[in-house]
């Protein structure tokens, strides 16, 4: 199996912002989409595959939010195994994900699911 990760650096264009690559597991149950985020371990799910992703979108917008808001983006990355250094975050591979993550391991052993890749930026304050 590959060595996947999740990166972010950080954009200074725009702002502090942190542009993070996102690894979405998508698979259809009891007849709905999910999408699945191990690096942030947030779910969604949707009538279709479209319904599903802007439902992420959504939830992933709530959760930021919600860390900013308290100050604990930072925090919520490092209880996720993410390493944090002060330009650059990077979250853990699959490999040290599945010896932790129930969830990912159900669904990458037990379910029929296409991984997708998608690029968000999050303020980089927290």
């Amino acid at each position: 199996m590959a060595k996947l990760g999740f990166n972010a650096e950080m954009v200074t264009n725009t702002g502090k912002q942190l542009k993070v690559n996102l690894e979405l597991y998508i698979f259809a149950e009891n007849n709905v989409y999910v999408i699945y985020c191990s690096s942030f371990d947030l779910t969604a799910a949707g009538k279709t595959i479209e319904d599903a992703k802007n439902e992420f979108k959504e939830i992933f917008r709530l959760h930021i939010e919600y860390c900013i808001n308290k100050k604990t983006l930072f925090d919520d990355l490092s209880n996720h195994g993410w390493i944090i250094k002060k330009t650059k975050a990077k979250a853990p591979n699959v490999e040290q994900m599945l010896s932790t993550n129930n969830t990912l391991k159900d669904i990458i052993f037990n379910k029929n699911y296409q991984k997708i890749s998608h690029s968000v930026q999050i303020p980089a304050y927290a």
